[in-house]
């Protein structure tokens, strides 16, 4: 692995893990376990606790968290709810994004595809975000088009 991809996992562990509690944490995961019961992913967990799925692997440029990337993804809520889509490529600086989306990328190369499971440290925390509850886990599937 390279060392900048560790460090910037280790930083996004630290920065955020420190907000919860273990209990609240093992109170997240309990949730997106359920979550992933009977469906046929094949998602792996993280030390941070982001929960990611490789469903294609890409072939361009490799991602650095100084890139922007063009990306296209779906996000839901673990109910089902959707609560944002970008079906055309938009371009997302890379610095900018939820810890658990900077962990995912971050390492992968242009045309991937990622599965992800964020759980609320990585994502909006206890604050939530617009359409996104405080202290939710949150689906994503997207797909990184361009890297600049």
């Amino acid at each position: 692995m390279r060392p900048l991809f560790l460090l910037s996992v280790l930083f996004v562990f630290l920065f955020t893990a420190c907000s919860y509690s273990d209990q609240e944490l093992k109170s997240f995961d309990r949730k997106i376990e359920t979550f992933i019961s009977g469906k046929k992913f094949h998602l792996v967990k993280s030390e941070s606790g982001l929960y990611s799925e490789v469903m294609k692997p890409g072939t361009g440029k490799e991602i650095l968290y100084t890139d922007s990337v063009g990306i296209t993804y779906v996000g839901q809520l673990l109910s089902g709810k959707k609560f944002d889509e970008q079906k055309s490529s938009i371009y997302l600086p890379v610095r900018g994004l939820i810890g658990g989306w900077k962990e995912a990328l971050i390492g992968q190369k242009q045309g991937v595809q990622l599965r992800l499971i964020v759980p609320p440290q990585l994502g909006y925390g206890a604050s939530g975000k617009d359409k996104v509850p405080a202290n939710a886990a949150l689906y994503f599937e997207l797909t990184v088009e361009d890297v600049k």
